[in-house]
């Protein structure tokens, strides 16, 4: 993605039209999807009208994401959350949190960890139950009570 892609995704984010993009920076409709479709190369002063218009850093129009290390790509999508009203940055976070959760049950379930798996096949020896010669206490001789209740 380049900056027409950029420019349009951005466009979109804000619910503008070209020609409320337009109004806001000066720059002409025509112009505007000429750059959207990546047929010309704008201005110096195009650029810093659109980044004035979208409150956005210059990495965020112009980087092309495709060529992009993941970590610049998060950066970006960071950026653009940023700018959502409360409600959507909270939503958010509970996306992100959960997801980053289920990777680290998925890492800790890996079969790379076998933690787990080494106490699933030999769980711990369970603690033995007094004995009690006495009247109607336990003895080893009393079936082993499930987790359940049964």
């Amino acid at each position: 993605m380049s900056l027409g892609k950029n420019l349009r995704r951005m466009r979109q984010d804000k619910g503008w039209t070209l020609l409320q993009l337009s109004e806001r920076t000066g720059i002409k409709v025509g112009h505007l999807s000429k750059l959207e479709r990546q047929d010309g190369d704008p201005k110096l002063s195009t650029l810093y009208k659109l980044m004035e218009a979208f409150g956005c850093s210059p990495d965020s129009l112009m980087l092309d994401v495709e060529r992009m290390p993941r970590d610049a790509v998060l950066k970006q999508t960071l950026e653009r959350a940023m700018r959502l009203p409360d409600v959507n940055k909270a939503a958010i976070i509970e996306v992100v949190d959960g997801y980053c959760r289920a990777c680290g049950m998925e890492q800790a379930f890996s079969p790379e960890n076998r933690t787990w798996l080494s106490l699933w096949r030999n769980p711990p020896e369970r603690l033995p139950l007094p004995t009690d010669s006495g009247e109607g206490g336990v003895t080893d001789q009393s079936p082993p009570i499930s987790p359940r209740g049964d």
